[in-house]
């Protein structure tokens, strides 16, 4: 599909036809453009047909929730259908190192992380990436991660013969384990979902924005986990989150590590079975 195709409907949109058009990003089936016009301010345009039919209207939800919390730098979304969703762009340096913006990003998130549910999951199912996210409300965090995160991904990583039974058989054995290894002592949470380099834009000292958020109310040491799985957040992070809420003792030592195996099961149906090898590592840690 060829954005070129979509200037008229973006004429009648936005009121000014579009001077020029830069492939900024390439995920997955979508092409992610820079729109640029001569009077209107730039815009984001995501173009292509996604895996999901729904995907751009679950996007535009999420991004509209986070909206209205105002505390939180976000892209305002514009216009949305089936094959394409325009958004505010921000200016920002592209896959930026976030460190000098490490204490405010934490602080965002600290905030976001006080607002509370009464269970576990979303009003609405969800995406991380192009994968839908299921949110069926639990009153157990631990039920809740294993069934529709854990098992849920690695029986989807199974049927695309991306994980072999054996390995899957290991998973559900740890997964048995984990009234014994996680916490269960967290009100439901909102978390942004996705927090990794790639999804906050910053410039200089300045935290601009979050975006592609994949939300739900979880235990907020799944987030915490997912950014030291890139690196894409340091101890400067984490020493100023801690400041606000505090993070309970083994979570660095053992936790993270097991909530990882949730984003590496994410990979591995994205990208292929090399993610298999963190997620070894963590079964024969635990005897599984």
């Amino acid at each position: 599909m060829n954005i070129l195709n979509e200037y008229h409907k973006l004429s009648d949109i936005i009121g000014e036809t579009p001077s020029s058009h830069e492939l900024i990003a390439h995920s997955y089936d979508l092409n992610i453009y820079k729109i640029s016009f001569n009077n209107h301010p730039n815009i984001v345009a995501k173009h292509g047909t996604p895996k999901l039919r729904e995907h751009f209207s679950i996007e535009n939800k999420m991004l509209k929730h986070l909206n209205q919390l105002n505390f939180l730098p976000v892209p305002k979304p514009i216009f949305v259908d089936e094959t394409l969703y325009l958004m505010e762009y921000i200016d920002h340096i592209p896959l930026g190192h976030h460190q000098s913006t490490e204490p405010i990003i934490a602080q965002k998130i600290a905030k976001l992380h006080q607002i509370k549910s009464e269970k576990f999951g979303f009003e609405y199912d969800t995406i991380i990436g192009p994968l839908l996210q299921e949110n069926r409300f639990k009153d157990n965090w631990i039920e809740f991660f294993r069934d529709q995160r854990l098992l849920n991904f690695a029986d989807q990583c199974l049927a695309v013969n991306r994980l072999s039974t054996e390995l899957r058989l290991r998973i559900e054995k740890l997964a048995a384990k984990l009234d014994d290894l996680l916490l269960n002592n967290h009100q439901p949470t909102l978390i942004h979902g996705d927090l990794w380099y790639g999804n906050i834009l910053s410039e200089d000292v300045n935290l601009k924005a979050f975006i592609d958020p994949a939300l739900y109310y979880a235990n907020p040491e799944i987030e915490l986990a997912y950014v030291t799985m890139h690196n894409s957040l340091g101890s400067d992070f984490f020493t100023a989150y801690q400041e606000i809420i505090p993070i309970d003792d083994g979570f660095f030592d053992l936790r993270k590590d097991i909530y990882n195996i949730y984003p590496n099961l994410v990979h591995i149906l994205l990208c292929g079975s090399e993610y298999t090898i963190p997620i070894e590592a963590v079964l024969k840690r635990h005897g599984c």
